[in-house]
């Protein structure tokens, strides 16, 4: 019996076509590259080898895909969904590791697969990739062993389980640059107050402009490792230092700035019933410096939250400098936060240091 979705009832292609397997070579390699480097970033931790084994079944699956193309072999497709389901159920039981910091050895995988589900631990993006790999092609392989599978719902698998391993290792990779963060500045708990006192009865704006000013001049990586860091690890990172250093304020990451809207900011910071949105860049880049502050106005504007901050990181310890934009159409007001005589809208103008004037 061979599955044949609806949505695959054209013409299946010729493997022998150049441009069909060169595409596909092309579109893989990039697949595990982008997933080979999300892994690479990673501190080591018990969950390495399993992320390890998971890449490795996903570019055996692909083998498998080529072997069926080559050799015409039509059972090699089927082989390829076996790999990806193991991929699938690696993957889940990494992230039951990381996300929900339970040993997965003596749990099953529908036990898991339960837990994560029942507890919301996937974000709405991860949860939809969770759900389509787990119903076009775990579930239905699983429990028909008579079931056979083409090249093309072979290669839609691997792409599909591929797509759902690399957005959970972004959820994965912030808790753990957020749990990092938080212990780094909670063993400095009590000197970081001090340095902060002076705004924690200040405005939002203030409080967090002096806290994200804390953050860059003690968690900032040296310019090596800087290049290895990607905004994922930053975010989760600054997250964590601000659960600890400023616990009063609430923090939101990857969120959904209006329900019939598909943008996400990368940060939301609330107390009480003040709003303020964040952006973070790894470093300042001239040419799309105003497509940033464009994306965060933006940002502002779909959402009604009238402050908002473009963090632009700094490649070594350094002063940031403050530039202060109004928003017109809300009566809001986008802050600018970058390395020292890096931000080009401040070329020739009078500087002034974040926290060296109270903000408004």
């Amino acid at each position: 019996m061979t599955r044949r979705p609806f949505f695959l009832t054209q013409k299946r292609p010729s493997p022998q076509t150049p441009l069909n397997s060169g595409v596909r070579a092309f579109f893989y390699m990039d697949l595990v590259a982008t997933l080979r480097n999300k892994i690479d970033v990673l501190d080591d931790g018990e969950y390495i080898p399993g992320l390890k084994a998971v890449l490795l079944h996903i570019e055996t699956a692909f083998r498998h895909l080529s072997r069926g193309q080559e050799a015409d072999d039509d059972t090699a497709f089927t082989d390829a969904i076996y790999r990806t389901n193991q991929a699938f159920e690696g993957s889940i039981k990494e992230a039951y590791r990381v996300l929900a910091s339970q040993d997965p050895a003596k749990k099953r995988p529908f036990d898991i697969e339960v837990y994560l589900e029942k507890n919301k631990v996937f974000r709405s993006r991860v949860l939809s990739q969770f759900t389509t790999y787990r119903t076009e092609w775990r579930n239905p392989s699983a429990h028909d062993y008579k079931l056979d599978f083409d090249e093309s719902e072979a290669f839609l698998a691997i792409v599909s389980v591929s797509a759902f391993a690399c957005l959970l290792l972004d959820q994965m990779t912030e808790r753990l640059s957020y749990l990092k963060s938080q212990a780094e500045a909670e063993a400095q708990k009590q000197a970081i107050a001090e340095t902060l006192s002076g705004s924690l009865n200040a405005s939002l704006l203030t409080r967090t402009v002096d806290v994200l000013r804390q953050f860059c001049s003690t968690y900032t990586p040296s310019l090596s490792s800087t290049l290895h860091h990607t905004e994922t690890q930053f975010i989760g990172a600054l997250h964590g230092f601000l659960a600890s250093a400023a616990p009063e304020l609430t923090v939101l990451t990857e969120a959904r700035l209006a329900k019939d809207r598909p943008f996400r900011a990368d940060l939301i910071v609330e107390r009480g019933e003040e709003k303020l949105v964040v952006e973070l860049r790894r470093r300042i880049d001239r040419k799309n410096f105003q497509n940033v502050l464009a994306q965060v106005e933006h940002y502002m504007l779909i959402s009604g939250i009238k402050n908002g901050i473009a963090l632009f990181l700094p490649e070594s310890l350094s002063q940031l400098e403050v530039q202060e934009i109004d928003i017109s159409g809300i009566g809001g007001r986008l802050t600018v936060l970058s390395p020292e005589g890096s931000n080009p809208s401040l070329q020739g103008t009078l500087r002034r240091q974040a926290g060296s004037a109270p903000l408004s």
